[in-house]
């Protein structure tokens, strides 16, 4: 059994979640929902052939890091992902980061939330095409377009 296999199951569940919360304007949830996804899809990531090496990660290596960040630099620093990624997560982090204390100290309204939690549907994707090559035809559109 793969080591995250209880994630993958769930992620189903945390993508409609997700959905549901940015077709309802939950900015709060969807935002919290993609930092979720996007853990998890570096792990998997991680834990896949997809680094320079094509060696996964050891599962005890990944589960040592607690926080996106450290997931993306460790994804980043065995040629899991290219410094567009790691930046492109990295701008999210910070985004999603004063969004939250933001709001909780006064300084944006919930509304403001709408923005950081539209913008990371590429990402997510992005990461997961990486463990999980899919191909789209001619006529066919990126799912998160």
């Amino acid at each position: 059994m793969h080591p995250y296999q209880d994630q993958v199951n769930k992620m189903w569940d945390l993508i409609k979640r997700r959905i549901s919360a940015q077709k309802n304007g939950f900015w709060l949830e969807s935002i919290s929902l993609s930092y979720i996804l996007l853990e998890i899809e570096l792990r998997l990531l991680l834990s896949s052939k997809a680094g320079t090496s094509g060696i996964p990660i050891p599962p005890r290596k990944i589960n040592n890091q607690n926080y996106l960040m450290n997931l993306a630099n460790l994804a980043k620093d065995n040629g899991f992902i290219d410094e567009t990624i790691w930046n492109r997560t990295k701008n999210f982090n910070e985004a999603r980061k004063k969004a939250i204390h933001g709001l909780a100290q006064g300084e944006i309204s919930y509304s403001e939330l709408k923005e950081p939690a539209l913008s990371i549907g590429n990402l997510i994707f992005d990461i997961q095409s990486r463990w999980l090559p899919i191909t789209f035809g001619p006529e066919e559109k990126h799912p998160c377009d």
